[in-house]
């Protein structure tokens, strides 16, 4: 089952919550701006695209996703499975996704644009751990024989008899611009901190302090971040890391996260103030479980003029309901090589 009101010839919404009945002009205009903030400004590392790194053993485990998984991945799962289930049926769960026939287009559109990043890195950004490259997995082959193959095996799209159709790729080009002018919006920053109204707030937090104790996302919430400025090495991407976020594996919880926004009722990918998105779609029973979300911002920061200052303001921005029941372990920043 589909959403009905989803149905051709309506445009899909990549960073999909609910419907914001914009124009199809409109909303293609913010789905290139964050294609290009999901795929070239946040993805510049291997882990922020891919996400974090499994290794071998109990202790190799870890929990997170990249960029493209999230959205529009994740997100597309959701836009597509229908609003007359409880939780979206068939696209919008784990359990019942694979029984709608768009399931494998979908996928195949993610492993292109991962072909699309590749490309657009000149493949220096391969993955090549063993650990990694040489785990294997077992399947049933179209003449139910049982045969194991290696993640090595199938990286490589040509050796597997396959590419994909060279399209326009409008979105590489499509660099966000901010939506205050960077020096009046430093200014109303620093304002906004001297009279520390807001700092007072439950709303506006300083990192340490959201270190000490963690904070539910029943509203929005902004973090003071340290900077930790130095003169970055060559190829080094700063990141925003949002760690222990505690969600319940069968919740779809959604969260936009910004960098020194000022209005909030200017939000949108297509301003550069805005870093990427946490989303998480139900799946694996109703256990809690913790993800950490890491945002390559290096390039948000210098457009913001802000990549040299001592602290910048993150705001996690809650977009689902269910993001009341979700809480926060802390907000800093660090860097990738």
């Amino acid at each position: 089952m589909r959403d009905v009101s989803h149905l051709p010839p309506q445009t899909a919404d990549l960073n999909y919550v609910s419907d914001t009945n914009l124009s199809p002009e409109d909303q293609i205009d913010i789905n290139l701006a964050f294609m290009y903030n999901q795929m070239v400004s946040g993805a510049r590392k291997t882990q922020l695209f891919m996400g974090c790194t499994y290794k071998a053993g109990k202790e190799g485990y870890c929990n997170g996703p990249g960029t493209i998984e999230l959205a529009p991945h994740n997100a597309l799962h959701t836009w597509i499975g229908s609003s007359l289930n409880p939780g979206r049926e068939d696209m919008g769960k784990f359990y019942s996704a694979a029984k709608d026939p768009i399931f494998y287009a979908h996928h195949a559109n993610i492993d292109r644009l991962w072909e699309v990043w590749r490309e657009a890195h000149k493949q220096q950004l391969d993955i090549k751990d063993p650990d990694w490259l040489d785990s294997f997995f077992y399947f049933y082959d179209e003449n139910l024989r049982l045969v194991r193959f290696k993640v090595g095996d199938v990286v490589d799209t040509i050796k597997l008899g396959y590419s994909y159709e060279q399209v326009h790729r409008p979105w590489l080009n499509m660099r966000p611009k901010p939506s205050y002018p960077p020096k009046l919006a430093r200014q109303m920053l620093k304002t906004k901190e001297k009279n520390k109204l807001e700092m007072l707030s439950r709303t506006h937090v300083s990192s340490s302090e959201l270190d000490t104790h963690g904070r539910a996302l029943d509203a929005s919430l902004t973090v003071k971040v340290r900077n930790h400025w130095r003169k970055k090495e060559k190829e080094e991407e700063k990141v925003i890391v949002v760690h222990g976020i505690e969600v319940k594996g069968d919740a779809y919880v959604k969260f936009d996260v910004y960098v020194n926004l000022i209005d909030q009722f200017k939000i949108s990918p297509k301003f550069r103030e805005f870093a990427g998105t946490f989303a998480h779609i139900p799946g694996g029973g109703a256990g809690k479980k913790k993800i950490d979300l890491k945002l390559g911002v290096s390039e948000v920061l210098e457009d913001l003029e802000a990549d040299q200052d001592e602290s910048i303001w993150v705001t996690l921005l809650p977009t689902t309901p269910s993001c009341s029941n979700v809480t926060v372990g802390g907000v800093r920043m660090e860097y990738i090589k």
